[in-house]
């Protein structure tokens, strides 16, 4: 399937040489000289990519980004602004924006830009990389051995600096988080931080837990069961999917996965 690019300036000859040379790629080229016209486009046909100017008349290219991600139907959409301000991209880089074409406009360099996009969007896609964090290290090697015998790259870790540091290098699919890990950084916080970066938007935070019935033997620890699961949900986890259990693991996580 062809895919689609909304390309937003107000430079008409920036707008006609970017769509000449991206049609010859075979892409399909929409394009905007505002980010209100862009907007508008936007949400009548969603896109593949945007690339956008940042000064722009009656919508900016700052305040478009932002629109772009409070909804969260558009959020996932690529975006490239064109700058040669370092304020500005330094400005973007803080909103979480991670490509940036100088200005003036190099049709090679955007070529080279949108080809990369697309083809680590279809590696994404492709890949079922998952992460697993958890107190016990044997159970955390069992469910990695799980999603590795259905075709998923999986990686364990019990520590939540180095595992969310692991997921912002590899984006996963689907990362798994004991709802019990405590310490100076704790489940819900994990996920809260997680769920501060728009690369990790479309991951799927499912939670889990790894007590034994034998563990909790108490009205309190059914209580801390119960509050830690649910601070975990207010945080943006995806789905509780209760104690693990090697025979039903793979059952509860396989549509996340797919």
């Amino acid at each position: 399937m062809r895919k689609t690019i909304l390309i937003v300036d107000d430079e008409p000859t920036v707008v006609a040489l970017a769509r000449q040379k991206l049609e010859e790629q075979g892409y399909d080229v929409r394009t905007a000289r505002n980010g209100k016209e862009a907007w508008d486009i936007i949400q009548n046909d969603p896109v593949d990519l945007i690339v956008t100017d940042v000064v722009m008349p009656i919508m900016d290219g700052v305040d478009l980004y932002k629109e772009l991600k409070k909804d969260l139907l558009l959020a996932h959409i690529p975006i490239v602004i064109i700058t040669d301000s370092r304020i500005f991209r330094e400005s973007f880089q803080t909103l979480g924006v991670e490509h940036f074409l100088p200005k003036p406009l190099d049709s090679v360099k955007l070529i080279h830009k949108v080809d990369y996009i697309f083809t680590c969007a279809d590696l994404v896609r492709k890949n079922k990389q998952t992460l697993v964090l958890g107190a016990n290290l044997e159970i955390n090697k069992q469910i990695a051995r799980i999603f590795q015998e259905q075709g998923c790259i999986a990686g364990v870790s019990s520590d939540p600096i180095e595992f969310m540091s692991n997921c912002l290098i590899l984006t996963p699919r689907v990362v798994v988080v004991d709802a019990l890990i405590q310490g100076d950084v704790p489940s819900r916080d994990v996920i809260r931080a997680l769920r501060c970066f728009a690369r990790l938007a479309n991951t799927q935070i499912m939670v889990f837990t790894q007590f034994l019935p034998e563990d909790i033997g108490s009205m309190q620890g059914i209580e801390d069961l119960s509050q830690a699961k649910n601070d975990c949900m207010e945080a943006g986890a995806t789905k509780y999917i209760g104690r693990f259990t090697p025979a039903t693991f793979w059952d509860m996580v396989k549509d996340s996965i797919s």
